[in-house]
């Protein structure tokens, strides 16, 4: 069964809102659409979350940098996404619907150490050192497992492996060795996604990296000018070949795409790779982004823009399982 997600953030709604309120409100956006949610990952952007990880301090400028050998923390629990993910929990349950699933996105060890490795670099040698990744990953799976054992999904966000910042064959003994720590159980019952936007066309290596990675489900980017060239590079034999599912970006996360283009977009990817290798349908990336156009913090305004993402997202996915069970019949 093919499912709707989204990636992971949505509009600041902070200071307008409180924490609580604002996790509240994501939620509630999302479930008349989608069938995973996210808690909307309210606080900061996608590497501050880790300030409470010993060894990356935040700057003045908010970023994160390394000022010291990293360790796991003491109590997972009190980890900013695993606080946010009981909340979410909460919620769900306090307005009867404990059935809805949650997704946490995580930021993986390569984009975490290689964005905080930029910003500031004491105690390891260079950017590429072996055990700034290795700290990294064994301070990242304690959370990931937290966030499996409390029942939820788990995305592992990589952005900069498109970045063309690290050499493939580099960011692949990272993530195995990562991804071999977290359970496989959860990995293998599609527990565990790894999402990685922008294209993955322009970077000879990068998709025969995430073909042999340990995790089924792969989630990419193919509703912008750049990722559309992701349509070229997948196909059904490679994904059945390393036994792999897709997550697919067929909505932009910035502008409302009518439906029909939406709908287009997925027919033509089922097509192509099979419409039993398709895990989720989801938007290309987090809804953090702004329209260029429009650099105001109006909050209602933006989340009003989402809805209709997620809306036009639904309605053409909708027709899309009703022409995929005429064909069938």
């Amino acid at each position: 069964m093919i499912r709707r997600t989204v990636i992971g953030s949505f509009p600041a709604l902070l200071p307008h809102y409180t924490l609580d309120e604002a996790i509240e409100a994501c939620a509630l956006l999302q479930i008349p659409y989608v069938d995973l949610i996210s808690d909307g990952e309210q606080r900061t952007d996608m590497i501050a979350y880790f300030d409470q990880i010993d060894g990356l301090t935040r700057t003045k400028m908010g970023t994160l940098e390394i000022t010291g050998k990293i360790e796991p923390m003491k109590d997972v629990d009190d980890f900013y996404k695993i606080v946010d993910l009981k909340k979410a929990k909460r919620y769900l349950s306090s307005i009867n619907k404990e059935n809805v699933e949650i997704k946490v996105a995580l930021t993986g060890p390569v984009s975490l150490g290689m964005t905080c490795a930029l910003n500031g670099l004491k105690y390891y040698e260079t950017i590429v050192d072996e055990k700034l990744y290795a700290d990294i990953s064994a301070a990242l799976v304690p959370i990931a497992e937290r966030v499996l054992d409390a029942g939820a999904h788990l995305q592992i966000d990589e952005p900069c492996l498109s970045q063309k910042f690290m050499l493939p064959s580099h960011a692949q003994k990272i993530l195995n060795s990562y991804l071999s720590s977290i359970s496989d159980t959860a990995i293998d019952e599609g527990k565990v996604s790894m999402h990685v936007c922008g294209s993955i066309k322009g970077l000879p290596g990068l998709y025969d990296v995430l073909l042999n990675s340990n995790v089924g489900i792969l989630s990419l980017a193919f509703s912008g000018r750049q990722e559309s060239e992701n349509i070229d590079i997948v196909s059904k034999k490679s994904l059945e070949d390393r036994n792999k599912k897709l997550g697919l970006g067929i909505a932009s996360n910035i502008y409302p795409e009518d439906k029909r283009t939406v709908f287009e977009r997925l027919s033509k990817l089922a097509e192509i790779i099979g419409p039993e290798n398709i895990e989720f349908v989801h938007p290309d990336c987090g809804f953090r982004t702004k329209p260029k156009y429009d650099e105001r913090n109006l909050a209602l305004e933006d989340m009003k823009r989402v809805e209709s993402i997620l809306e036009n997202m639904k309605t053409a996915s909708d027709s899309f399982f009703e022409s995929l069970s005429q064909s069938i019949a």
